[in-house]
């Protein structure tokens, strides 16, 4: 079966790609790879806004350009092939989460903001004690009066350093069943009593962050006292389809590894008339237009108001496994010129991927390890029994 685009959503793929190559020249790309902050990203998300390019499938009344889910897709692929940065949790986890949960103070203070680049969130989930076992987490909101007192840490809280504000979830009812005494809080990092620390990896870097009685105006509250749970699965569920698009990332790079691969070195060779070459380079883009129908799939489910959660691990899954295996792949076509970081004088492609390399190995535990979307995949999608901790 043939699966194509209309002829208004090609027009769009082109328009889409004429902005962000002129927005994204080569040097803003560079000096942006790896970055999720700092004064060049922030300037470059508002121009974004500006243009009304960042949050294209919102509603129009909060910004957006009301696309569906096959539109902004569209969008997210030229975005993510031309480097471009993009807040994805703000725009495609917390944004429509206040859409859905959101009071109506929070969405007037929050969602003008985010569609015009002026306000970026961080995930607050993850514990030293609760990672992939996320309901044992420790940190407490505590109400008092008209504020919540929120005390604990927590870890892998990407983009912390440079956020405004915290999608924080925490214990309100510690008697409650691990799973009924959570809620959602919205945390501004300029409260007293909240600070980070950036924790460096070998991919880009992370943060931890401690909260010591931060004191959080009640109204900060999202949707239901103790009934955080479904927030955070929902979210996660957004986050896992975002993960497994990551393979939009690593299109460009295998075209230009392609290209690469096709043209002569001074003595005539051609990496590509070798049959090994040929048949990596197949499989990675057999394994590209796979996820592409997957994602495009998912899009078709969103648009008739429906979210698999066996379909969403299960492109986290194959999309995170899929993108390490073609980098892994296009290395090994590229050689040990590829392994070089920007800025060697024998680097190959500007150092783009082996950065790519490194930023992957976060993709299979990120958003929850691939183990445990596995247990969900068995549970949701073959009807198995639910894994007994």
């Amino acid at each position: 079966m043939f699966v194509d685009l209309t002829p208004e959503q090609h027009a769009l793929r082109l328009k889409v790609r004429d902005y962000f190559q002129n927005l994204m020249t080569p040097e803003l790309r560079s000096e942006l790879r790896g970055k999720e902050g700092g004064d060049l990203y922030r300037q470059t998300i508002r121009q974004m806004g500006r243009d009304g390019w960042l949050a294209v499938g919102w509603p129009k009344e909060h910004g957006g350009q009301g696309y569906a889910a096959t539109e902004q897709l569209i969008f997210f692929e030229e975005a993510n092939i031309a480097g471009a940065p993009l807040p994805f949790v703000t725009i495609s986890t917390v944004g429509p989460a206040l859409m859905e949960n959101g009071s109506a103070l929070q969405k007037e203070k929050f969602l003008p903001g985010i569609a015009a680049g002026e306000i970026i969130f961080a995930i607050g989930y993850s514990e030293p004690d609760a990672g992939s076992d996320l309901a044992v987490l420790k940190t407490t909101a505590r109400p008092e009066g008209d504020h919540f007192v929120v005390n604990g840490n927590k870890l892998w809280t990407s983009g912390a350093e440079a956020a405004d504000y915290i999608w924080l979830a925490a214990r309100t009812d510690p008697e409650r069943p691990r799973h009924k005494g959570v809620s959602i809080l919205i945390l501004d990092t300029q409260l007293p009593g909240f600070s980070t620390t950036v924790i460096p990896t070998c991919s880009n870097p992370t943060a931890a962050t401690y909260y010591d009685n931060v004191k959080v105006p009640a109204d900060m509250l999202v949707g239901e006292l103790h009934g955080g749970w479904k927030l955070i699965t929902a979210q996660l569920n957004h986050e896992r389809l975002g993960l497994g698009s990551w393979s939009d990332k690593v299109a460009g790079l295998f075209r230009r590894v392609y290209l690469w691969a096709k043209s002569a070195d001074e003595q005539g060779r051609k990496a590509i008339d070798k049959a090994w070459v040929r048949s990596a380079l197949a499989e990675c883009y057999a394994r590209l237009e796979a996820m592409r129908l997957i994602n495009f799939r998912i899009a078709a489910d969103l648009e008739r108001g429906q979210m698999d959660v066996a379909l969403a691990s299960t492109t986290k899954v194959y999309g995170a496994e899929s993108v390490i295996e073609i980098l892994r792949k296009l290395s090994e076509i590229v050689g040990a010129n590829g392994l070089l970081r920007e800025g060697s004088a024998a680097s190959l492609l500007q150092g783009e991927l082996e950065y790519e390399v490194r930023a992957s190995v976060t993709l299979t535990f990120g958003g929850g390890t691939n183990e445990i979307q596995r247990e969900l995949i068995a549970q949701f999608g073959l009807g198995m029994p639910r894994t007994v901790r």
